[in-house]
């Protein structure tokens, strides 16, 4: 699957690179354990501005940083002009926007489920397996294999840029394919039917996240987990390079 107008080439390597290393620790992890934490879903790949993060059971937020791992149940805040990108374990590249609040649902189930109480994510599965659903107040976007952006504000508003997405609440259901958009005025309205995007109507602030301290990010999946497991893997570079990632999986 293609990258579609990222910042590089690049940043789309190294994107699929990371979701290639997080793939392999779950394996390698067993069934429910990423690096040993059992709860681990993502992982912050970006951060740009105000951008918080309050742990399950917190009463506050906190600065989320660059490396910082996501667990089930913590809740994600960016301010104005802020962004967060985020690889989950499940295999999607998700990006959040300014004035964005979602939650990673603390069930830690195989198919992923992030809240969107308000704000814009854009999404992109890194590979055919991947599925994310993410839930607002209007409605249940389910996302498979594909690259779409959901906004809920006043309104849900879902635009699909490869693949398909099906958006559904009590009173309907819309299945949206590539080039297709939607919207929601709540959950008391059904989804209107998909009509096709405008040149307009692509959105472009994702463009702006992109991926560095690429190194470090590798240091940290050698580093984070359980150490009695071991993680080994060869990882293709941007620059073409293998790299070896090889050791004991210590909690950090």
């Amino acid at each position: 699957m293609g990258c579609r107008k990222l910042t590089n080439q690049g940043d789309c390597m190294k994107i699929k690179a990371i979701g290639l290393a997080l793939l392999t620790a779950v394996v390698l992890a067993g069934p429910g354990r990423v690096f040993g934490a059992g709860k681990v879903s993502a992982v912050a790949v970006y951060t740009k501005g105000e951008t918080q993060v309050k742990r399950s059971g917190a009463k506050d937020y906190i600065e989320l940083k660059v490396n910082d791992l996501i667990y089930s149940g913590d809740s994600i805040k960016t301010g104005a002009s802020s962004r967060v990108g985020l690889v989950t374990k499940g295999g999607a590249d998700v990006r959040l926007n300014e004035n964005s609040i979602f939650e990673v649902s603390p069930g830690g189930k195989v198919r992923e489920l992030i809240s969107l109480s308000v704000g814009q994510i854009w999404t992109k599965m890194l590979h055919k397996m991947a599925k994310i659903n993410v839930k607002t107040p209007s409605a249940v976007c389910a996302v498979r294999g594909t690259e779409a952006d959901i906004e809920q504000r006043s309104l849900l508003t879902v635009k699909v840029y490869e693949g398909h997405v099906d958006v559904q609440n009590s009173l309907g259901k819309q299945q949206l394919r590539a080039g297709q958009m939607t919207t929601v005025s709540g959950a008391n309205a059904a989804p209107e039917a998909p009509k096709t995007m405008g040149g307009s109507d692509n959105g472009k602030w994702q463009e702006a996240v992109s991926v560095s301290d690429y190194d470090k990010f590798v240091k940290l999946l050698k580093e984070s987990g359980d150490s009695e497991k071991k993680l080994k893997a060869s990882i293709k570079m941007p620059d073409g390079a293998v790299k070896q990632l090889e050791g004991g999986l210590k909690k950090k």
